[in-house]
């Protein structure tokens, strides 16, 4: 026999105490859930999942500034902080952003850019005026996805110059989403911890692009506690490889599970 059932953070869709940042949700039953006290082998599936990849990788207030000396439109040096709106990036949205910034801060036109070297992964920052700097040493700023450390890149007597990054980009700052749910005591394990995991969804659409994910042999979990258990209320959250809960950046996501038994 087997039990199946849709849920979804969406509140019209009867999701309750959704948290503000869109991972965690509640649903109440009714009628109840229930599986018989005679019942064996049960299992519980994730058969299907809907997420979409907008979670942020420049956040507000986290890591969304660029601090900056330069000259201005009059060719007079100046400090700017260069606010990038929360959103994901990747290097060519997140030069836009630095460019639009500066040019509505009435920054000198062509003073600095970043592109990619694509051999070793890493950004590089081209300066083009001797006067430029960038201070990545404010904990606020986005050095970490750049991959430079804290520090002050240049002024440099000669330009033009290429800077290249610390350490390889991290842009892609999650690599795959886990779902968990209170339905399972221990769930998948992970190595070796557990924390209720129904299944893990691989990221493999475009950025703000919906995943659809529906696992071929979606694996199965030995869920015997179930046995004889009356759940009026369950809880599911989604996480990212590294436990942490995710920001769904105002968009829902929804899970389809099976739950199965003998009699």
């Amino acid at each position: 026999m087997e039990s199946q059932l849709i849920v979804s953070s969406n509140p019209d869709n009867g999701a309750l105490n959704r948290t503000a940042d869109g991972s965690s949700f509640e649903i109440q039953l009714k009628p109840e859930l229930y599986i018989p006290a005679e019942a064996q082998n049960i299992s519980i599936t994730m058969e299907e999942a809907t997420i979409w990849w907008s979670v942020a990788n420049i956040e507000t207030g986290v890591n969304d500034k660029f601090y900056m000396t330069g000259p201005n439109v009059n060719n007079v040096s100046q400090n700017f902080v260069i606010i990038v709106q929360q959103g994901l990036y990747n290097l060519s949205a997140l030069n836009t952003a630095l460019l639009r910034g500066l040019e509505n801060a009435q920054a000198k036109a062509g003073i600095i850019s970043l592109s990619a070297d694509e051999a070793t992964q890493r950004v590089v920052i081209r300066f083009e005026d001797v006067n430029t700097s960038i201070d990545f040493t404010p904990p606020d700023t986005c050095r970490a996805i750049l991959g430079f450390n804290s520090r002050v890149v240049g002024p440099f007597a000669t330009v033009p110059r290429e800077e290249i990054a610390d350490n390889v980009a991290a842009f892609n700052t999650v690599n795959y989403f886990v779902v968990h749910s209170d339905l399972t005591a221990a769930g998948i394990r992970v190595n070796n911890a557990y924390s209720q995991v129904l299944g893990v969804v691989p990221i493999n659409v475009a950025p703000r692009s919906q995943i659809i994910y529906t696992p071929f042999n979606p694996p199965r979990i030995d869920s015997n506690e179930l046995r004889g258990a009356k759940r009026t209320n369950l809880r599911f959250w989604l996480t990212d490889d590294r436990n942490r809960l995710v920001n769904t950046n105002s968009e829902f996501w929804s899970a389809r599970i099976v739950i199965r038994y003998m009699i």
